[in-house]
């Protein structure tokens, strides 16, 4: 793979970042009407229920209470896994 590819294979990337992160947004802001506490940082950061903080472009957690970090396929479902109502 030359340089030209990879320059190539990144602008891809960021057409598909760009692309997910509207419908990523849209499923964390979800959680409102589920009853979450959900408020904007940035367009790349939400906190929720001042537990966690999200990161819809990679969809990475960092819990701030202990420090734990990870990734989840679907945001919105870990958070409704991990925080009892």
């Amino acid at each position: 793979m030359g340089s030209d590819d990879f320059r190539e294979y990144r602008e891809q990337q960021k057409a598909r970042r760009v692309d997910r992160l509207p419908v990523r947004q849209a499923e964390i802001e979800s959680l409102r009407e589920l009853g979450y506490e959900v408020i904007k940082l940035t367009e790349y950061q939400y906190r929720i229920n001042d537990i966690y903080d999200l990161y819809p472009i990679h969809n990475r957690w960092h819990n701030i209470k202990n420090n734990r970090r990870g990734g989840a396929q679907n945001l919105k479902q870990f958070i409704i896994s991990s925080i009892k109502l």
